[in-house]
Parts: structure tokens; sequence; C-alpha cells
């Protein structure tokens, strides 16, 4: 029997955990907080908007915010589906814009002043999706009704960025799946948006799909932490945003000490192994929220044994400051 000599697996070790690494920030893409407050406000209009259009009961939630590739995100899309590319101006750029047939044909029937036990090209039930329907291409009539429907999307798409940028959004082909559109490269980024909407009893998805290409224009003021400066042109919004930010629930983290070690070392790390991170119970420590340096603490104990800390210093963003001190 042979033994592999233990360099030899520690570099395999170490290869793999670069390899995953590699993998991990390939598929991975920048947030953007401004953007999901706006499709949070997006959500909060476009109910009585819809309300307003169709006169009926229409609630609207917003399910999801996620960051992936724009492949991976027409692959997910519902086929057959309503899908319509939309050119937003001036930003140079195009999104998509998807509904589920239960949620289309449910709209049809408001749109066309079905009875309650009317059938426009499906049967549903109130709490439900689709029940029996065969799939096919949407005819030009549905097309054209769909795309009114998007149309209003649009336009509190683009009410809900006027705060930001000022933009104007222009529905163009309608297809019924998506593969039979182009909006981006296959591996580069997107944003998807996932709304709930419940119609006079019939619930389906409506999905926005936009490439960050299409954002690059507002790519700095997007991503940044803080969206509250942003909406300063609707104070109730503000107001709203303001409170709910200050009950929000945030992780403090402390940092004892950072030290830089070759990858190597620390795979080959064993259980019970004493680490020496050189410090003293004197030394400062440093508390992050979210990865950002929030203040420097001393480290004690209170009477009944909890561990305590007390702020010595805060940090600002003129003082750059990591967890050895001040950097001077």
């Amino acid at each position: 029997m042979t033994r592999a000599h233990p360099e030899t697996a520690s570099h395999g070790k170490t290869a793999k955990v670069q390899e995953e690494i590699i993998h991990a920030a390939l598929h991975r893409y920048e947030r953007l907080p401004v953007f999901e407050v706006i499709m949070a406000r997006m959500a909060q209009a476009l109910g009585p908007a819809l309300r307003a259009a169709l006169h009926t009961k229409v609630e609207v939630s917003l399910h999801a915010v996620e960051y992936l590739a724009c492949g991976e995100a027409l692959d997910q899309a519902p086929a057959p589906g309503l899908v319509a590319v939309v050119t937003a101006k001036p930003w140079s750029g195009v999104l998509a814009v998807t509904l589920e047939p239960a949620l289309l044909f449910a709209a049809l029937e408001v749109m066309l002043g079905a009875p309650d036990d009317g059938k426009v090209g499906a049967e549903t039930k109130p709490g439900s999706t689709l029940t029996t329907w065969q799939p096919r291409a949407f005819t030009s009539i549905e097309k054209r009704l769909g795309g009114t429907l998007i149309g209003l999307v649009m336009h509190e798409l683009a009410t809900a960025f006027a705060p930001v940028d000022a933009v104007t959004f222009e529905t163009g082909p309608i297809e019924s799946g998506p593969h039979d559109i182009m909006l981006a490269p296959t591996a580069s980024g997107c944003v998807r948006v996932m709304f709930g909407v419940n119609l006079d009893g019939c619930s389906g998805k409506l999905c926005l799909i936009v490439p960050h290409r299409t954002l690059d224009g507002l790519r700095t003021t997007l991503s940044k932490p803080c969206a509250s400066g942003q909406l300063d042109e609707d104070p109730g919004w503000g107001a709203l945003l303001s409170q709910s930010l200050n009950d929000t629930p945030v992780t403090l983290t402390a940092i004892l000490h950072e030290h830089m070690l070759p990858l190597a070392d620390v795979l080959d790390w064993q259980r019970g192994q004493v680490l020496d991170l050189g410090i003293d119970a004197a030394q400062d420590i440093t508390v992050a929220v979210s990865g950002k340096d929030m203040f420097r603490a001393a480290i004690g104990r209170r009477k009944n044994g909890a561990v305590a800390l007390r702020v010595t210093a805060q940090l600002d963003r003129k003082q750059k400051e990591g967890a050895y001190g001040p950097d001077n």
C-alpha cells in the first residue's frame, strides 16, 4: 500500500479550495441596494394602479430580488409565457417582462368583460393558477392586450425610478416564450425581480429581468448602501423607509485580530490546535456591521460574568482603521 506524501495531499486540498473560491467569485454579482428599494416601492404602487385600470380586486407583493446570469434567468422563465422586450430610454439598454399564463388570462377576462364563469383560453378558479390549458403560442389579440398590461407596469416602473433618474420604457416585440428573445450575453449578470399578483382570486407571477449592462449608467447610484437620500421627492415614502430602517435588526461582529496566513497553513490546522494570535487582553477590538468598521471597543466583564464591550473610539469614513488600529 502506498501513502500519499503529506505535501502532495496538502497541495491537492489547496487547489480544490482555490477552485471553489474562483467558481464562487465568477457567479457572484454586485448587489444594488437602491434598486431593491425602488422595486419595493414599485410593488406598493402597482397594486392600486392595476385596481384603478382593471376595476377589480388586485394585490401585488414583491417575492424576490435575485442576482444571477441572464441565461439562467431566461431558462427559468415560464415557457410558454408572455415575454416582452422593453427598451429603456435614455439608458440605451433593454429589459424583459414575463407574465405567467394564469395571470395573463385572468387579466384578459377582466379586460374583455367576461362574466365570472366565462373562459378566455383557460379555466381558472380562485386561489389557483391554470387548471386546464394546453400550452400553445399566444394569439395576436392576447399579445396586444397583454402588451397593454405590460405598458401599465412599465409606467409604474418609470414612476418608481423618477427620484433617481428620468427614464421612459418602450415596449417592443412580444413573444410566447423566453427563448425567442435576445436580451444580453448568456453569462452576463442581471437582476431578476419576481412579483406575485393576485387578480380577483387568480394568482400568477410577473417578472422583470434587467441586465446589469442596462443599469451601467446608474451603477454608482444604485449600489449605494443607503437609499433614503434618493427618495426625497416622496416625503411619505422617505418617512416609511426611515421608520423601517430604525427597526431593522443588525448583526455586530467583534473582530479580535486579523493576521495574513498562507492558505496551505490554514488547511493544515487540526482540531485542538492552539493558535497564537499575538494579542493581549488589554488590546481593543474592532466592531463591524456588514463588513464596515463602526467603532473600537475594550473588552470587559459585567458582575454577572457576561462579556461586555465599552466603546472607546467611533470610526468614520474619514479615518480608515482596521483590526490593527489606526492606519497612519
